[in-house]
């Protein structure tokens, strides 16, 4: 082992280099040319739109984070007994909340500027236009990763010699980022579908106008509601992932006393990563050769992906060899490639079950000759089909990982080499965070832009290059989401494990953990059963007021664009639209809606661990997992699908079916109508939904465990459970 070697160096030093770079390209993006004054002025709507969303968001929040911040620095007070444990706990759930907000603002304001200027560069050719939009999304991306490796690595260098219950005093931090994503995901989700609904079906459905089209009212706020879903909501999830699977990894090296080199190993990873990120994002840029310019394009884009995973899994490999022995350097980086592995194929996966290039969205655009009934049910039976083989690769992954850690990972106990096996795994998947969101990035950034192009009446040459950014940044925003909601699941597991350790931990002796929790644990115990029957009512209780909740407002929203088309002369080109009215109508049921679903994710561990003790809260935690995660996949891989199976009719790729304005486009885009809230609102929420659950459950880890050993109501609780068990 090479002691010499300080590998808190890299975490340190490599994400303020990619905070530079993020920097750099925002100056890069913003100097080029915004376009002629109707483009500006249409994207100054998005771009005020988008940001006054945020900063009401942001204000609806901050009382209840602050609320929530004093109740965890008084449970931790009351406790252990310390002042300084308190404050540290505050400050970490305050950095959590600041840096997944900061993050989806800065991203924001940069894609938000963006499209503008890649619609005007468009008019010179795809090479610019891709390099715009790709550059702008890879601010996003950097920062993202950047701060998530800053934040943990600074927390832990502190922490660690500063006082003993050093990952307890970190933990607040994966609360804090996941409680600011949760809220962010629900509000924007709810915008962002309430607006999209609206618009399509007066829109497109009603008077049969184009998508994007000026006339329509709700157009301005559909382009927003891109920005504040796709863009703030994405990365605020991913960046929670990202801060929950490294700060549950960190837990799980205090709980099992597992040298503290892995730690820092664990954090050099992750530098490592957005290091090849930088390498990576380089690829995209030259010329664009090809007679198909969307392939093309999209080829340099997978180019980026690709060559990240192959310079991180070298730079990892070589890394390790330098810091720990031989056999636990390849444990540790096969483990971490197979995140990288299980990364790169969930979103192969998705690609095959959205894109119309292949055959669920091809029959499911057939489908629509017959019928919406026919589109509907195809779409739900391939979203349904389409968990399976992700599923299976998690599990895949964690199975390998885990036999690897087993085998070689120092700890006191196999077992517990094991459990940081799929720990590093979880670890390898979400380190690639920095590229994905690029990727993703670039989705709503184009997207954007040919709307714009569309409005602005940039012409039809201009169109062509925009459509074909378009079609790609359709496929990573839908390809994405599946890489999402994995690392949800992966980040997930690994807190779960670590609350159970954190539980257990509090009321027998370190060396019988394993076999207490294993004697609870089993399938026959009536509070386990109820605690995950109570997690799977939770996530259907939660998709549902979701759903109703895009409902509501796209109501409100159709008859106002309905109201608009009927008194002004709109549809003849005679009045302005009133867009402002729209973006008030979504922003309002919004920011009224997403505050009781959120706060009951975070009341309900809280309000079962203190009433039914920490085996029905593990139990709860479970059964969120193992629903939410199929589910979630099934949402957003369906909506996927009737998303694309609608534009591949609009394309004309099935010249039979009709094209635009046919009876299979109508029954199509009802499809996407009823697909729009399950994609972007309902099956990403739950990704959040699944960590905030676990957060909260491992930072009151401790008096959950204290109260279940003294609490009568947990013991009345546990005989009235078994006395019914037993009838």
């Amino acid at each position: 082992m090479v002691t010499s070697l300080n590998p808190l160096s890299l975490p340190l030093v490599i994400p303020l280099i990619g905070l530079a770079y993020a920097l750099y390209n925002t100056h890069w993006v913003l100097s080029r040319d915004p376009g002629d004054e109707k483009l500006k002025w249409i994207s100054n709507l998005i771009a005020k739109g988008a940001g006054a969303f945020l900063k009401r968001e942001y204000s609806v929040i901050l009382p209840t984070g602050l609320i929530l911040m004093l109740i965890i620095g008084a449970t931790y007070y009351l406790l252990f007994h310390s002042p300084s444990l308190a404050a540290y706990s505050m400050i970490s759930f305050a950095l959590g909340a600041i840096g997944s907000g900061l993050a989806g603002y800065i991203g924001m304001y940069v894609t938000t500027r963006s499209a503008s200027r890649t619609a005007a560069a468009a008019r010179g050719g795809i090479d610019e236009a891709l390099k715009v939009s790709f550059r702008a999304g890879s601010v996003m991306g950097i920062i993202l990763a950047s701060i998530a490796v800053l934040t943990v690595s600074s927390l832990y260098l502190v922490y660690s010699t500063l006082v003993r219950e050093w990952a307890m005093a970190i933990a607040p931090v994966a609360l804090g980022a996941s409680l600011m994503s949760l809220f962010i995901r629900v509000a924007g989700g709810i915008y962002t579908k309430a607006a999209d609904w609206g618009a399509d079906m007066v829109g497109k459905v009603e008077s049969n106008i184009p998508e994007d089209d000026p006339r329509n009212p709700g157009v301005i706020a559909d382009n927003v509601g891109d920005n504040v879903g796709d863009v703030a909501g994405m990365a605020s999830d991913v960046y929670e992932s990202f801060i929950v699977v490294l700060t549950g990894s960190l837990i799980l090296i205090s709980v099992f006393n597992i040298p503290k080199i892995f730690a820092s190993l664990i954090l050099s990873v992750t530098s490592l990563v957005l290091l090849s990120t930088l390498l990576g994002v380089q690829v995209v840029r030259g010329k664009v050769n090809g007679r198909d310019i969307a392939s093309a394009s999209m080829r340099k884009l997978s180019n980026s992906l690709i060559v990240t995973v192959l310079i991180s899994s070298l730079l990892i490999t070589a890394y390790s060899m330098l810091v720990v022995k031989p056999l636990e350097a390849m444990a540790l980086s096969v483990s971490v490639i197979m995140g990288f592995v299980t990364a790169v194929a969930v979103l192969y996966i998705t690609q095959y079950f959205t894109h119309y290039t292949y055959g669920p969205v091809k029959d499911i655009a057939k489908q629509a000759s017959l019928s919406a009934s026919n589109v509907i049910v195809a779409g739900y039976s391939y979203g349904l089909l389409s968990a399976t083989p992700v599923i299976l690769i998690v599990a895949v992954a964690l199975g390998i990982s885990f036999y690897l850690g087993y085998a070689y990972i120092p700890a006191s106990m196999p077992i517990e080499g094991g459990i940081m096996g799929t720990a590093l795994a979880s670890v390898g998947l979400l380190s690639l965070a920095g590229i994905v969101i690029s990727l993703d990035s670039y989705g709503p950034v184009s997207d954007n832009a040919n709307g714009l192009v569309e409005m602005a009446g940039l012409g039809d040459e201009t169109r062509m290059i925009t459509d074909a950014l378009d079609a790609i940044g359709n496929t990573y925003k839908a390809t994405t989401k599946g890489y999402a909601i994995a690392s949800a699941g992966l980040a997930s597991l690994v807190l779960f494990i670590g609350f159970i350790y954190e539980a257990v931990s509090y009321s027998t002796p370190a060396d019988g953990a394993l076999s207490v929790a294993l004697n609870y644990l089993n399938v026959i115990n009536p509070l386990l059963l109820v605690g995950i029957l109570m997690g799977a009512v939770l996530v259907y209780v939660f998709s549902s007021r979701l759903l109703i909740a895009v409902g509501k407002a796209a109501s409100e929203l159709v008859e106002e664009i309905r109201r608009q088309f009927r008194v002004k002369r709109i549809l003849e080109g005679l009045d302005k639209p009133d867009y402002d009215k729209a973006i008030d109508i979504a922003t309002r049921h919004a920011l009224r809606e997403f505050m009781a679903p959120a706060l009951l994710a975070v009341a309900m561990p809280i309000l079962v661990g203190l009433t039914l003790g920490w085996v029905a809260l593990a139990g709860l935690i479970l059964g969120t997992i193992i629903v939410g995660f199929p589910r979630a996949l099934l949402m957003a891989n369906a909506g996927g699908a009737w998303d694309n199976a609608k534009k591949l009719i609009e394309a004309m790729l099935d010249p039979e079916l009709g094209g635009k304005g046919s009876a299979a486009h109508k029954n199509a885009v009802i499809g996407d109508v009823v697909g729009d809230p399950f994609k972007d609102t309902a099956g990403p929420s739950l990704n959040p939904l699944i960590k905030v659950v676990n957060t909260v459950s491992i930072v009151f880890a401790p008096a959950v465990a204290m109260i279940s050993a003294v609490n009568p109501v947990a013991h009345l609780g546990y005989l009235i459970l078994l006395f019914i068990h037993l009838i």
